[in-house]
């Protein structure tokens, strides 16, 4: 009966405090985890919003490529004259 006790104390004297101390830490680095999900969502929310962006561009670049297209046509009618 007196190892049985012994084991006892022993368990709450160095198991209990050991697996409290694992919880902590374990706590600790999903919560950082969780710190980093919600900057690369935040992150990710921009780049949605940059490619949006993007999408605009079409326009520019028809309208770059009809000024491309006259242009040309100046630059053939300057090569004519000269």
């Amino acid at each position: 009966m007196l190892l049985w006790w012994i084991g006892n104390a022993l368990f709450l004297i160095i198991v209990v405090p050991v697996v409290v101390v694992l919880l902590q830490i374990l706590k600790g680095s999903a919560v950082g985890v969780g710190k980093r999900i919600d900057t690369i969502h935040d992150q990710a929310g921009g780049l949605v919003i940059a490619a949006d962006d993007v999408k605009a561009l079409i326009p520019t670049r028809d309208a770059v490529k009809r000024v491309g297209a006259g242009l040309t046509r100046y630059v053939k009618a300057v090569d004519r004259l000269l």
